[in-house]
């Protein structure tokens, strides 16, 4: 968990006074963290929209657009070669939108390759939005993969502003930016998950319900129980799957002190019964009440003959008695 102080020390490069952090509570100090936390990646988010208002000066990249457009010319001249018409295609949209890259394809083809050659633009396009996407999905790999999927989820829904994804790629790349931003999600993660563990599933519910983590969960529980069928347990909530496998952990663990606890005291009774010894007998009996359940207990005893001792039988019962009683 972050200590008070190193909130305070991070607040204070938020440009909050000193003297104010200092005299309110800790909780308010976590709290004014988070919040503070999120607003520097919607800032961040917010300098990348205004930046691309800014129009790319088309006439500075003429030499390099007319190159890729003879690229273009020789790769489909004859028998199409598509590995360099698709390098050519790509490097177009570095610079272009899809319907501007589709006229400049289109400018060096016949007529009869205008709907195929359409076709391999649109599809290319695709193709590079996934290729900026992957991009910015690895300058993301420091973050935790919770803000890493909320991250994402932001950008893919941009997947149709090439020009939005390629000033953000730029601004990541810069070093001393992706360190900010990689801290940044690392401090809003940590906090949520130090200081408000119950909202982990409500803040990041997408994830949870990933249907990849869904299903590492789902056969987590299989592997503990034969109790669900899959179709029951893929219906259930991230956060109610999750519950289900914490119970099933803790009772294979109980299970495994049990029967430890079991081994342990058959020796402790039998040497006991062994001994004819009723005091340590009963002592040792107490004793095994205190952390088993009555059954097991019994079980215990019945794997010895106490009918032919009188006296441990006697404390026996006695002992049981009293313990029904309490």
């Amino acid at each position: 968990m972050i200590s008070r102080s190193e909130i305070i020390a991070q607040l204070l490069q938020y440009g909050h006074s000193k003297e104010k952090l200092e005299q309110m509570q800790t909780a308010e100090l976590s709290k004014l963290f988070q919040k503070d936390s999120k607003a520097r990646i919607t800032e961040y988010l917010d300098a990348i929209k205004q930046s691309e208002q800014t129009e790319v000066a088309m006439e500075d990249d003429t030499s390099y657009i007319e190159r890729q457009v003879g690229e273009i010319y020789y790769a489909v001249a004859g028998e199409v070669n598509f590995v360099r018409l698709y390098e050519a295609i790509e490097k177009i949209f570095d610079k272009c939108d899809l319907n501007e890259t589709i006229e400049l394809v289109l400018s060096q083809c016949s007529d009869r390759q205008y709907k195929q050659m359409s076709q391999i633009t649109e599809v290319a396009y695709r193709m590079y939005q996934e290729i900026l996407l992957a991009e910015i999905e690895k300058l993301c790999e420091f973050y935790p993969p919770q803000e890493r999927f909320e991250q994402m989820k932001f950008y893919s829904g941009k997947r149709g502003n090439v020009a939005f994804l390629r000033q953000v790629i730029q601004t990541m790349r810069i070093t001393d930016n992706q360190k900010s931003f990689s801290r940044i999600a690392q401090q809003k993660f940590a906090i949520i998950r130090d200081y408000y563990p119950d909202s982990m599933y409500e803040s990041y519910e997408e994830f949870y319900e990933n249907e990849e983590e869904k299903n590492e969960i789902i056969q987590s529980i299989m592997s503990l129980t034969s109790a669900y069928k899959r179709s029951q347990l893929k219906t259930k909530k991230f956060q109610v799957l999750k519950h289900i496998e914490r119970v099933l952990l803790d009772d294979r663990e109980r299970e495994k002190e049990e029967k430890a606890l079991i081994k342990q005291y058959t020796k402790k009774i039998g040497d006991a019964i062994l001994e004819e010894d009723e005091l340590m007998f009963g002592e040792i009996l107490k004793e095994a009440l205190k952390v088993l359940n009555e059954r097991d207990v019994q079980y215990i005893v019945e794997h010895f003959d106490i009918s032919s001792n009188p006296l441990i039988l006697q404390r026996f019962n006695i002992i049981m008695r009293d313990n029904r009683r309490s």
